[in-house]
């Protein structure tokens, strides 16, 4: 295998014309240069130079690898100045993976409007469940997650975005859902109600357990769908009530045109941002994280 520092010797060795001045411009020895070309020549078995007078010149065999060396060198040359350009520009790409609900409420909107502002910068996101995310950062196949705070890997640097608030919606029409403060859990649970999972909506069941103390031990169920703007969609129809992430309220078509009573927010966990700490050397990671880390708790206003 012929080392780059070998090739790198070939070319200034040519343009010096002798071995010395090669030394000189490389600031090394003359002896290292001529031991440099005695191992390359060793390797591609041929004599690579020959003397012309006081100068050395190519022999026809050097010509060939001397054009190889010379493109190699140049290509690479160009390669290391893109990087370099790469890690101080938005330029190149970020690819960000978070669960499909925060994804599609918050994340998505927020990195749209983010590679408007950077039209250098090719941006990737990834919806999907957290196992996989998790096994696609570890292997350095995403730059950074966006997970709530149980589901976070052991690789990574963390920083808090914000936590999570879930609020009761009902229809507008109050006659047939005449939800106040003073209800109880009994009361609450005989309305008929869009779960977002039909063995059990986790953010019901812990919204519920935050206000009352404990699970109904009956669900009125009448629409199940697993999606919180179809939910939405599905209260504003008048099929029910339901407990959606109230940053998916704020940012729907429906948020108008459904009822809420503010003191029925609960806290529903905290997310955060992971990434790979040596990252930050980039600076398209650095500015995105900033993004991501600049609004004062995105999911509970």
């Amino acid at each position: 295998m012929l080392e780059t520092s070998q090739l790198q010797t070939l070319v200034s060795v040519t343009k010096a014309g002798s071995f010395s001045r090669a030394a000189e411009d490389l600031g090394v020895t003359q002896s290292a240069i001529s031991q440099s070309i005695k191992n390359l020549e060793r390797k591609v078995e041929v004599k690579l130079f020959k003397r012309s007078g006081k100068r050395v010149v190519l022999t026809p065999e050097g010509e060939k690898l001397y054009t190889l060396a010379q493109s190699f060198i140049n290509s690479m040359d160009e390669t290391l100045e893109e990087i370099t350009n790469d890690k101080n520009s938005m330029t190149g790409s970020i690819r960000v993976g978070t669960l499909t609900g925060i994804g599609k409420s918050w994340l998505a909107p927020q990195m749209l409007q983010f590679a408007t502002e950077h039209p250098d910068l090719t941006v990737s996101i990834n919806l999907g469940f957290q196992e996989d995310l998790v096994k696609d950062f570890e292997n350095y196949r995403l730059d950074m997650l966006v997970l709530p705070e149980e589901s976070l890997p052991n690789l990574g640097e963390k920083e808090l975005i914000g936590e999570e608030e879930s609020v009761l919606v009902f229809p507008e029409n109050n006659d047939n859902f005449p939800v106040n403060e003073n209800m109880t859990l009994e009361e609450l649970s005989s309305y008929p109600t869009i779960l977002f999972q039909e063995e059990g909506d986790g953010l019901y069941l812990k919204w519920c357990r935050d206000r009352y103390g404990r699970i109904p031990k009956k669900i009125n169920k009448r629409y199940v769908i697993n999606s919180h703007g179809n939910m939405l969609q599905a209260v504003q129809k008048g099929l029910g009530l339901a407990v959606v992430p109230k940053h998916v309220l704020k940012r729907s078509y429906y948020k108008d045109k459904v009822n809420l009573i503010e003191n029925f927010t609960v806290k529903n966990g905290r997310f955060f941002v992971v990434y790979h700490k040596d990252a930050l050397e980039l600076k398209r990671i650095k500015v995105t994280l900033d993004r991501l880390t600049s609004i004062e708790n995105p999911f509970g206003k």
